[in-house]
């Protein structure tokens, strides 16, 4: 094998090794975070309505099992009411994340909040281009979904 050759296969082996190593690379880059939807702007009347939401449902993310499936539909609503609200349904209170034992009283203290919440979106003033009346209309359902769910753990013996 001449030298010239014998360059040219070192260039060769190195070109595919650069390509291999950098095709494994990208493949073992960490994930890119998902890029969060574009919020509208909450009008300052309607910030404390939402916290409520946020509060209310991580009182009953805490509020156990034992409610027949109806505290899993209270949730589900209330992130809807995020959504037709046009925030995000993510981040609930960081306090919420610790294991209560008293089910009955996180459940009762996720309906307060949602009534909490019902209230202070009646007392804003602007209809928000029709999300008042879409999320007060879900906050509405995830109350019926909590007292379904109530009634249901009492017939069932697990209130």
């Amino acid at each position: 094998m001449t030298q010239r050759q014998l360059l040219s296969a070192i260039f060769a082996l190195v070109v595919s090794l650069s390509a291999f190593t950098a095709r494994s690379q990208a493949q073992m880059a960490p994930p890119k975070p998902h890029a969060k939807p574009p919020q509208q702007d909450v009008p300052a009347e309607y910030r404390a309505g939402i916290a409520e939401l946020r509060v209310a449902k991580g009182y009953l993310q805490k509020a156990g099992d034992r409610w027949g499936g109806y505290r899993a539909k209270a949730i589900g609503t209330i992130d809807r009411a995020f959504k037709a609200l046009g925030v995000s349904p993510e981040s609930t209170p960081h306090e919420m994340e610790s294991a209560h034992a008293d089910e009955p009283g996180m459940m009762n203290e996720g309906i307060s909040h949602l009534q909490a919440a019902r209230e202070a979106f009646a007392q804003a003033g602007d209809e928000w281009g029709g999300r008042k009346a879409k999320g007060v209309a879900l906050i509405d359902e995830a109350l019926e979904h909590c007292q379904t769910a109530i009634t249901w753990a009492k017939e069932h013996k697990s209130y």
